[in-house]
C-alpha cells in the first residue's frame, strides 16, 4: 500500500497511472467531481483500455461539460459514463489486473496535483490478499442495479452547459431556477436498506444467472468442438477440454496483443453475431498446423493431472504434494501465485522459481481452514462431489464467495478451472481467460 498527498508527501497521484507495460484489463471508477479531460481519460485512451466510470449529476454541475463532451465523444474508443444523480460522492480508480486507488481525489487538475489530499493504492496482490477485491468487484456491479442512474447523453451535455452559463451570470439566484431545468429529478438515494445479507442473495442471484449463461455458451462450444479438433490435439480429449483450449489459443493468438487486452473491442464487432464469429474462430482453430500456445501440453499434460488426482477414487487420498501438483498445472492459480508478495508465501529470495512459488503457495493454504473448519481439500469435495450436479453453480458461489466458505487467495476462477479439468462433465473449466474469449467472440459474459 502506498500513500498518495501530492506535495504533503511527494507522492503525486498522476504517477499511479499504469503505463503501457503494465497488464491492466479494464478500468472501473466512481468519481464524484470532475474537470480534468487528461490524466486518467488520456491514459486509457493512450493504453487502449476500456473504462467505465460513474459521475455526478445535479443541478450544480458537478461534472464540467467540457469533460462530459470528452466522455461522450469517446464512446467509441470503449469510454463509457454513467451518472448518479445527487449522492454520488466516492472517488475509487480500479485498475483490474493492477490496482486501485481509493481516497479523496476527484477528477480535476488540482487534486491530481496541487490539492491536499489523502489517499491510498493498493496492488491488485494486496487486493487479493482477503477480500477487498470482492468488495470492490461487488460495489461496481451494484451501480449498475439502480434505475435511477442514466447513461451520458447530448441532451444531459446540452442542459449541464446551459445550467453552468446560468451558474456564472446568476450566482446568488440560481439554485431554485437550475432545480427546475433538471430533466432529471433529485434522487435521495437506494429507497430502501440494503444490509450484508440483501446485498449478499442480489449478487448471488446476479452470479447464478451469468455464470449459468456462460456455462451454457462453453457447453455450446463443446458439442461443436470435436467436430474441429485440429490434428495435433489427441481423439480423447475431452470436448469440454478441447472448448476450452480453443478460447485459450483463440484469446492469447488472435485477441490479445502484448499487453493490451482489446476483448472489448473484439465484442462490439461481434456481439451482433456470435455465432458467426464461433465458427470463424473454430474453422482458424482447426487449420492450425502446431499448437500455438502450449494447447496440446494443457490438454495432454496438465489437464490429466487434475484429472486423476481430483477423480472420485483419489480426491479423498489428496495429499498436500498432490495439491502442490494442481496447482503448477491449473492455469489461473500459476497466475495468481505471480502475482503474490513472496513474504505472503514466506518466501525470503527474490529470485525463486515460478515452481516453487506455486508449490509454497500449495502448502500454505493446505494448512489453512475456513469458517467452517473446512480444509481446501473439504472445499473441493464440497464443489465436485457433494449435492446434485445441476447445483454445481450454486456449490461454485458458495466456495469462492460465502464468508463460511471462501479461502483467501483461492478465487472463482481456480476453483472453477479445476472442476472443469477434474470434472467436465459437471462443467467445463472457466476462468478469467475463458470469459475474456467468450466476450470476444460476442458473448455477454462477465469476466470475474
Amino acid at each position: 500500500m502506498k500513500f498518495y498527498g501530492n506535495k504533503v508527501n511527494g507522492s503525486y497521484l498522476r504517477d499511479v497511472l499504469p503505463s503501457s507495460d503494465d497488464d491492466v484489463e479494464l478500468v472501473k471508477a466512481a468519481i464524484a467531481y470532475g474537470s480534468d479531460a487528461t490524466t486518467l481519460i488520456e491514459n486509457c485512451l493512450k493504453n487502449k483500455l476500456r473504462l467505465d466510470v460513474w459521475m455526478r449529476y445535479d443541478h450544480t454541475v458537478p461534472v464540467s461539460p467540457n469533460l462530459l463532451r470528452k466522455l461522450l465523444e469517446n464512446v467509441g474508443n470503449n469510454i463509457f459514463c454513467n451518472l448518479v444523480p445527487d449522492v454520488l460522492h466516492s472517488k475509487v480508480i480500479w485498475w483490474k489486473g493492477y490496482g486501485a486507488y481509493i481516497g479523496s481525489a476527484n477528477l480535476t487538475g488540482r487534486a491530481w496535483l496541487t490539492n491536499i489530499e489523502f489517499g491510498v493504492f493498493l496492488s491488485e496482490e494486496e487486493l487479493s490478499a482477503d477480500d477487498s477485491l470482492g468488495q470492490l468487484e461487488l460495489f461496481f456491479e451494484n451501480l449498475s442495479t439502480y434505475e435511477e442512474i442514466f447513461p451520458l447523453t447530448e441532451e444531459v451535455i446540452l442542459e449541464q452547459e446551459a445550467l453552468y452559463e446560468m451558474r456564472r451570470s446568476q450566482l446568488r439566484q440560481i439554485d431554485e431556477a437550475s432545480l427546475k431545468k433538471r430533466k432529471h429529478g433529485v434522487w435521495e438515494g437506494p429507497a430502501t436498506h440494503t444490509t450484508p445479507e440483501k446485498a449478499y442473495d442480489a449478487h448471488r442471484t446476479r452470479f447464478i444467472r451469468e455464470w449459468g449463461d456462460g456455462l451454457s455458451y462453453l457447453r455450446n462450444i463443446a458439442r461443436q468442438a470435436p467436430q474441429y479438433r485440429p490434428a495435433w490435439l489427441n481423439e480423447s480429449v475431452p470436448a469440454e477440454w478441447q472448448a476450452d483450449q480453443f478460447l485459450h489459443a483463440y484469446y492469447y493468438n488472435e485477441v490479445k496483443d502484448g499487453a493490451k487486452h482489446p476483448y472489448e473491442d473484439f465484442h462490439a464487432q461481434n456481439k451482433a453475431d456470435p455465432a458467426k464469429a464461433l465458427e470463424a474462430g473454430l474453422k482458424w482453430w482447426s487449420r492450425l498446423p502446431e499448437p500455438p500456445s502450449d494447447e496440446d501440453h494443457n490438454c495432454h499434460e496438465r489437464a490429466p493431472v487434475i484429472h486423476e488426482l481430483l477423480s472420485k477414487e483419489n480426491i479423498g487420498d489428496l495429499t498436500v504434494e498432490g495439491f502442490a501438483e494442481i496447482c503448477k498445472a491449473n492455469h489461473s492459480t500459476a497466475d495468481h501465485v505471480k502475482r503474490m508478495r513472496l513474504e505472503t508465501l514466506g518466501i525470503d529470495e527474490a529470485r525463486v522459481p515460478m515452481e516453487q512459488r506455486v508449490e509454497a503457495f500449495a502448502e500454505w493454504l493446505w494448512a489453512r481452514k475456513n469458517q467452517s473448519g473446512q480444509t481446501i481439500k473439504d472445499l473441493l469435495v464440497y464443489v465436485m462431489d457433494t449435492g446434485k450436479p445441476e447445483d454445481i453453480v450454486d456449490r461454485l458461489f458458495e466456495a469462492a464467495y460465502s464468508e463460511k466458505r471462501k479461502f483467501p487467495h483461492f478465487g472463482i476462477n481456480q476453483i472453477s478451472e479445476m472442476t472443469g479439468w477434474a470434472r467436465p462433465e459437471l462443467c467445463p473449466p472457466r476462468n478469467g481467460r475463458t470469459s475474456k474469449g467468450l466476450r470476444a467472440l460476442g458473448y455477454d459474459v462477465k469476466i470475474h
